[in-house]
């Protein structure tokens, strides 16, 4: 995937409070992190941002720090069955973060290669409430075409050089 922000949109699947509680412990605030991080350098660089809530009457809502006024609520496990979701859609390039990863962020990924869209997903950024189950998921998603990324590898590959103010806050950021 090339990283020109222009091109691309931010796809925060399921980050909903009754949920987060529940996965992998040892990696759940990294996770939430790299997500956080990869939020600011969207809102940074003006890039569309669409955020999904699983049944949110009983998973709640979006975490506070990735919290939308406009999440689209969905009750199918791939966001592209909502077409509330579909219909936001803007870009070409996507970035996609989430839980869980083998089961939503997975169908959605899915949804979005069978219609040529090109996918990278930010491992770092997903969750699973178990490992094997989160490591499936991306082994999947990579046999479907998308390119699998850490968060940092996206910061810095859009951004694109040193120097600069958003370069050093995001080095902030990351330590």
């Amino acid at each position: 995937m090339q990283f020109h922000s222009e091109q691309m949109q931010l796809l925060l699947i399921d980050w909903q409070e009754r949920l987060y509680p529940a996965m992998d412990e040892r990696r759940r605030e990294s996770a939430l992190r790299a997500a956080e991080n990869l939020l600011f350098l969207a809102e940074s660089l003006q890039m569309p941002v669409l955020t999904s809530e699983q049944y949110p009457r009983g998973l709640g809502h979006t975490l506070p720090s990735l919290a939308r006024p406009d999440a689209v609520e969905k009750l199918t496990f791939s966001a592209m069955g909502t077409p509330a979701f579909v219909e936001r859609l803007s870009r070409s390039k996507l970035l996609i973060c989430g839980m869980e990863t083998h089961i939503c962020v997975t169908l959605t990924v899915q949804a979005l290669r069978e219609r040529g869209l090109e996918v990278a997903v930010v491992a770092d950024a997903c969750l699973s409430r178990r490992e094997e189950d989160h490591q499936r998921g991306l082994e999947f998603m990579r046999s479907l075409g998308a390119s699998i990324l850490s968060s940092e590898t996206v910061l810095f590959g859009t951004i694109g050089q040193a120097g600069t103010p958003l370069f050093k806050e995001i080095s902030r950021r990351i330590r």
